[in-house]
């Protein structure tokens, strides 16, 4: 799930608190979700959100998330017929800070620029689940991009 050459000290330390916030988000706000797991309950890297259905013709879907306690995230979705798609916050040679890796390959070029504008936690986990609903309620990924800052 790292960009190639994404370094781990730019992305910085996990913060598990904010895994555990968007955690409870999800759970609370998404009918769809199934499961909500970090990876390692003391010291969590991920936090992977499982929903029972996923866009078009995907049967099953998953977000995997992480979060920096500098403020730098990404929030991956991949389904079960190999689509993906990101929203990233970290620095990035030649991209914006905040960029969106376009599916259906989510590829590391090009990128961009995220729709999400919002930097706080719980904003971005709202306007990550409003766009995937977006793209969801309409079958397809088009426009899953072109959210006014959403939430």
């Amino acid at each position: 799930m790292t960009d190639e050459g994404e370094r781990p000290e730019v992305f910085g330390p996990i913060d598990a608190g904010a895994l555990r916030e968007i955690r409870d988000l999800f759970r609370n706000r998404e009918p769809l979700v199934e499961t909500a797991e970090l990876d390692d309950p003391l010291n969590p890297q991920t936090l992977s959100v499982t929903v029972s259905d996923g866009v078009g013709d995907a049967d099953s879907a998953r977000f995997d998330i992480r979060w920096s306690l500098s403020g730098n995230y990404a929030v991956h979705y991949t389904d079960d017929r190999k689509r993906n798609f990101r929203f990233d916050c970290h620095p990035k040679p030649d991209a914006p800070t905040r960029h969106f890796h376009p599916p259906p390959d989510a590829p590391s070029r090009p990128v961009e620029a995220s729709c999400i504008t919002v930097s706080e936690t719980g904003l971005v986990a709202r306007a990550v689940i409003q766009r995937w609903r977006y793209a969801y309620d309409r079958g397809a990924f088009d426009g899953i991009n072109d959210g006014q800052n959403p939430p």
